[in-house]
C-alpha cells in the first residue's frame, strides 16, 4: 500500500472527476502549506492514537478549508489512518485562483481513510464547483481509482441530482508570426 500525507488536500480533491488538471496542480501546492487548526477544545490521547476537537472547528491548508463541529483524527504508528468531521453540515471549500472555480461542498459527516484512498459524505451531500450542483444522500468516492458511487436522498425522490453547466472551449494559442 501506498504511504499517504495526513493533508486537507484528499478531502477536497475527490470533487467527482470535476476538478481538471489546473485545479489539481494548484490543490498540490497547498499540500506544501501548514495545517492549522482552531476549536474551542482538543483531547489528545498519543496511547490510543486520536485527536479529537470540538466546537466550531476550522481546518486549513492553503486555498483548502473544513468547517465542523467535531473533528477526529486517528493514527497508528504515528501514520494517520482516519479523519472524521462531523458537523451541521461540516464544509468543504476550495477557493478559486486563476485557473480555478471555487469549490464548495456539505454533507453531516465526512470520513477521509487515508490508508486506502476512501473518501465518504454521508448525509445531505451537496457539492458545488462554480454553476456546477451535485446533490445526493452518500457518496463514496476513490481517490486512486477516480470512481464514485452515490446514492440519492430520501427526500427529493431518492434520486442523485447533478446540474453541469457547458463548458467553454478554451480558445487556442496565436501562433508565432514567422519572418519572411
Amino acid at each position: 500500500m501506498k504511504r499517504r500525507d495526513a493533508t486537507l488536500l484528499p478531502l477536497v480533491c475527490f470533487l467527482l472527476g470535476l476538478i481538471d488538471a489546473p485545479a489539481a496542480h494548484a490543490a498540490k501546492d497547498d499540500a506544501d502549506e501548514p495545517i492549522r487548526i482552531n476549536a474551542r477544545t482538543v483531547e489528545a490521547n498519543e496511547k490510543t492514537g486520536t485527536a479529537v476537537y470540538r466546537g466550531h472547528v476550522v481546518a486549513e491548508q492553503g486555498r483548502l478549508s473544513i468547517r465542523a463541529d467535531r473533528v477526529e483524527i486517528r493514527a497508528r504508528d504515528n501514520q494517520t489512518e482516519l479523519i472524521q468531521a462531523i458537523g451541521n453540515p461540516v464544509k468543504l471549500r476550495q477557493q478559486a485562483d486563476a485557473t480555478t472555480e471555487e469549490i464548495q461542498a456539505e454533507a453531516r459527516r465526512v470520513d477521509y481513510h487515508v490508508v486506502t484512498g476512501k473518501l465518504d459524505m454521508i448525509g445531505d451531500v451537496s457539492l458545488r464547483r462554480g454553476d456546477d450542483l451535485f446533490t445526493g444522500s452518500v457518496l463514496h468516492y476513490d481517490l486512486d481509482n477516480r470512481s464514485l458511487n452515490a446514492t440519492g436522498d430520501d427526500r427529493n425522490d431518492g434520486r442523485v441530482h447533478a446540474v453541469i453547466q457547458p463548458r467553454k472551449p478554451t480558445p487556442p494559442s496565436p501562433e508565432p508570426a514567422t519572418k519572411p
